[in-house]
């Protein structure tokens, strides 16, 4: 706050500002300080008056909701009566930003497994072709199949997990269905 804004201020429509972003008491402190460069104190109880007003428009279950669903910490701003059903909500949007963190883990490690897969059967195709090209040693071929051998174990394995994770992610995808389908705020 300037020096102009603080010699005008409406302590009450602040505290209700604050209050309705959810801001706990103590950040009349930031407004306190920048005042006091001016002489100027804040006026505590219609601040306190403005904010509480403004809390009650905060501390309602969609905005708990909203704020658990987008994974950020619970806000202990809004007090009783308001803060059990604002608690609620929240705890029920982080169950939903859990099941979508789940979901998002499991699509990740399936990109990642389908990447494996197509690296395996690009070196396969590779060594297929350097088996069978002109000016090698059969050395170089025992070591060539030796190494298709290996690698074709190894995609053999890797399209075994990808389906399992495919598996996993279309469970989590109707987990994360189920659970969004439980609230309605």
């Amino acid at each position: 706050m300037d020096k102009e804004e603080c010699l005008v201020a409406d302590w009450q429509a602040i505290g209700y500002e604050d209050g309705a972003k959810g801001y706990a008491l103590s950040h009349l402190g930031k407004h306190r300080k920048a005042c006091s460069e001016y002489g100027i104190t804040p006026d505590m109880e219609r601040y306190e008056q403005g904010r509480l007003t403004g809390l009650q428009e905060y501390c309602i279950p969609s905005n708990g909701y909203a704020l658990g669903k987008s994974g950020k910490k619970l806000n202990r701003a809004c007090k009783a009566p308001l803060a059990s059903e604002f608690e609620q909500a929240w705890s029920d949007g982080i169950e939903v930003y859990n099941a979508k963190s789940k979901l998002r883990n499991s699509e990740r490690m399936l990109k990642r497994q389908q990447k494996k897969l197509d690296e395996l059967n690009s070196w396969i195709e590779d060594a297929e072709i350097e088996i069978v090209s002109d000016g090698i040693s059969s050395k170089q071929r025992k070591a060539l199949l030796a190494e298709i051998k290996d690698l074709n174990a190894e995609l053999e394995e890797t399209e075994h997990e990808l389906s399992a994770l495919e598996d996993q992610v279309l469970d989590d995808r109707d987990d994360l269905e189920r659970v969004e389908a439980r609230y309605n705020y």
